[in-house]
């Protein structure tokens, strides 16, 4: 075997025993409890048609505000919506189980950024340029 056929033969093993631990990294990660719950949510918030009803009310009188054509009231409004809207118990728990989910992707960042020796995140991130 020469140089090259060792090094691609190399290669193909690192990206397969890389490809193999990212997906068992995932398979762990959708399984957690925190995903799960995560997960279920998102199904609650779905599922609470007020919260839905009062989503789309925001949108509109977003949209209607950015365009320049509300007033004070639709103003007030938008905000009486939100504070509605963030008071609903299934938004409530979809804010808690993000934040826990959020907290879990961190600690996997930190573990791998520390094996890998880089910082993992930052360098997943896509470039400027597409890449």
């Amino acid at each position: 075997m020469d140089a090259i056929s060792a090094m691609e033969t190399s290669t193909l093993v690192y990206e397969t025993d890389v490809s193999r631990a990212v997906r068992a990294l995932g398979a762990a990660l959708k399984v957690s409890p925190e995903m799960e719950a995560f997960q279920a949510a998102i199904q609650s918030v779905n599922a609470d048609d007020a919260a839905q009803d009062m989503l789309r009310q925001i949108r509109t009188l977003q949209t209607t505000l950015y365009w320049g054509q509300g007033n004070p009231a639709d103003h007030s409004a938008l905000h009486e919506l939100q504070a509605g809207l963030e008071a609903r118990p299934s938004i409530q728990a979809y804010y808690r189980a993000e934040q826990a989910a959020r907290e879990l992707f961190q600690a996997v960042d930190a573990i791998v950024s520390e094996t890998a020796g880089v910082d993992f995140a930052a360098n997943a991130k896509r470039s400027c340029c597409g890449g």
